[in-house]
């Protein structure tokens, strides 16, 4: 629907051109106005409808999905990726939700299927700790409230920033809700990850100290391209995630039982905190859509 005042802003880094009618066309179910915004170096051999925006950029994925908030006009905002479809009036579902809920700090996130199959209580901070806390997957959330949080951390240059915000949201009071009946469905091009998920992960736990030789000297060899996730999220993405929220080690003084939310013993892992450990450094307005800021991977 095309309407000049929408109430849900969508956007996302855009890599996949051949995949944005198959996105769009999943929320052509939906009532209430919208607007869609992609934002990457791959322009449309295609004409887009009428509440559909593309922002040229060069700059690394996050800088482009923070790109797309400080240029998104609804009340409500929802980051996406561009190879996904969302389920039957998903945004009309999401907004009658949102309302219901009546709470300005709350992520409302949709249930992840990935290859049909429900993928939803797998999400969490550790995806194998119970304890740690829900994440979100294209979590709906107020403009204000992202706002009001600085939106993206630069340090990150293409994953797991929306764990950081996510965090963040907690970490005011605010809290992620999953969607009753919301589904967003994830298609990834096979490989070996995806082949032998459970192997693989299985693998790379028993020799943490290695992880990195691991995926450079057989994973990658393997592959015919390198994923963003294999590329930035294993080595740059996650670590810096983890230096903003977990303590390797216990302070002298101990830690209160309430300002954390899990130990996990693990090598790689640590003590989760309820605090951030150190301050959000937002992107700048200026040169924004030139210029990467902090990290830049391969990008301008």
């Amino acid at each position: 629907m095309i309407n000049e005042n929408p109430i849900i802003s969508l956007f996302g880094p855009a890599v996949h051109p051949e995949f944005w009618m198959r996105f769009y066309n999943s929320l052509s179910s939906n009532e209430i106005p919208f607007e869609v915004i992609f934002v990457g170096n791959k322009p449309p051999s295609f004409q887009l409808p009428g509440n559909c925006h593309f922002i040229y950029t060069e700059v690394k994925p996050v800088q482009c999905v923070e790109i797309g908030a400080r240029y998104a006009v609804g009340d409500l905002i929802m980051p996406f990726a561009d190879d996904i479809v969302l389920s039957e009036h998903a945004l009309d579902n999401l907004y009658r939700e949102f309302k219901e809920l009546n709470d300005d700090r709350i992520i409302l996130s949709c249930r992840y299927v990935w290859e049909g199959k429900d993928m939803t209580g797998t999400g969490r901070y550790w995806s194998d700790n119970q304890n740690s806390p829900i994440m979100p997957v294209g979590g709906l959330m107020n403009r204000k409230l992202w706002q009001q949080l600085g939106g993206i951390d630069k340090h990150f240059v293409g994953l797991f920033w929306d764990l950081d915000i996510a965090m963040r949201v907690y970490e005011i009071g605010g809290r992620v809700v999953l969607s009753k009946n919301v589904y967003l469905e994830e298609f990834r091009t096979p490989n070996i990850f995806s082949k032998n998920p459970l192997i693989v992960k299985k693998f790379l736990r028993m020799f943490p100290g290695i992880r990195k030789k691991i995926i450079e000297w057989i994973v990658f060899p393997l592959e015919k391209k390198k994923t963003l996730f294999l590329e930035f999220g294993v080595f740059t993405d996650r670590p810096t995630l983890e230096r903003f929220w977990v303590m390797k080690n216990e302070p002298p003084g101990g830690v209160s039982p309430n300002s954390i939310y899990c130990i996990d013993k693990r090598e790689d892992r640590g003590i989760l905190s309820k605090k951030r450990l150190a301050l959000v450094e937002p992107f700048e307005d200026k040169h924004i859509l030139t210029v990467s800021q902090g990290p830049k991977g391969r990008w301008k």
